[in-house]
């Protein structure tokens, strides 16, 4: 995506499954209070995303739940300036959230092409 507009920049959350291939697939359920965008089964590799825009009250909240066999985390993805998946700079421009999905913990990088030392820890699973 490009800088579709100063105002109302684009939104992307990808996910990346990085977990051992020998093991139960992750589901992903995203969901947003207007949008339930289902559950993706992803196996060790695969990636899934979405986008979308903020609202005009800025109140646009997606949250996740994450579930890997036995394992399982549910938090919010995108809300305001809650959520690790944020702006931090002064101008708005499209902003791309990837997650990557491992057997020990959640990571987060805030770039479009992430090298890996652009991902910085976020969670365990619960």
């Amino acid at each position: 995506m490009t800088n579709a507009s100063f105002w109302n920049p684009a939104i992307t959350e990808t996910f990346t499954s990085a977990i051992s291939q020998s093991t139960p697939l992750l589901d992903i359920h995203c969901q947003s209070k207007n949008n339930d965008l289902g559950v993706r089964t992803l196996k060790s590799g695969d990636k899934c995303d979405f986008s979308f825009h903020r609202n005009l009250l800025d109140t646009t909240h997606f949250y996740c739940k994450f579930t890997w066999g036995a394992n399982t985390t549910t938090f919010d993805v995108y809300y305001k300036h809650k959520s690790p998946c944020k702006y931090t700079g002064v101008i708005a421009t499209d902003l791309y959230c990837i997650w990557m999905i491992e057997d020990n913990a959640i990571y987060l990088a805030r770039t479009n092409n992430p090298s890996p030392h652009d991902f910085e820890y976020v969670r365990t699973w619960d």
